[in-house]
This record gives structure tokens, C-alpha cells and sequence, in this order.
């Protein structure tokens, strides 16, 4: 009998832990980078990128544009590509 609930168990932790792994990303770090790029597209200046990295089912994009004196960082889904969050800062 404990050899069967030993086995259950084994198959529950193995069907928990596959089941928390996330997907894989669907936004690619290029897309991420083409958000900000559309989103500051009527203002002066060009879109600098300090970094990309990826995180927790989030791209996250830091960027700066010199003219304008913004900087700022949004967080990007990587599946559907929307902004989760954003922060922005003008000198």
C-alpha cells in the first residue's frame, strides 16, 4: 500500500512541476524593442535601447530618448506582446 501512495505522489509532484513551467515566449526581444519604438513614434528624437532581458513571462525594456530627455522601462508580455507596465520619467 505505501508503494502505491508513493507512486501517486511521485506522479502528482511531476504533473505540479511540468504544469508551473511557462511557456515558451511568443514576443520575440526584437518585437519587445518595436513597442516603444511605435509607441514614442510622433515624438523628437530616436528610441535608444539601455537593455532587454527577459523575466518571469515578461520582456522588460529599458530605453531613452536623448532629444526629448525621456527615459524609462515598460514590462511586455512575452505572449500576447501588450504592455503590463510601464514607467517613464522627463527631465
Amino acid at each position: 500500500m505505501k508503494k502505491i501512495s508513493f507512486i501517486i505522489l511521485l506522479f502528482f509532484i511531476l504533473y505540479l512541476v511540468t504544469g508551473c513551467e511557462s511557456a515558451s515566449p511568443k514576443v520575440t526581444e526584437e518585437e519587445a524593442e518595436s513597442i516603444p519604438i511605435e509607441h514614442h513614434s510622433g515624438e523628437i528624437g530616436e528610441v535608444k535601447f539601455n537593455s532587454v532581458s527577459h523575466k518571469s513571462g515578461e520582456h522588460i525594456v529599458k530605453w531613452e530618448i536623448d532629444a526629448d530627455c525621456n527615459f524609462g522601462t515598460y514590462y511586455i508580455d512575452d505572449q500576447s506582446g501588450k504592455i503590463v507596465k510601464g514607467e517613464e520619467t522627463s527631465c
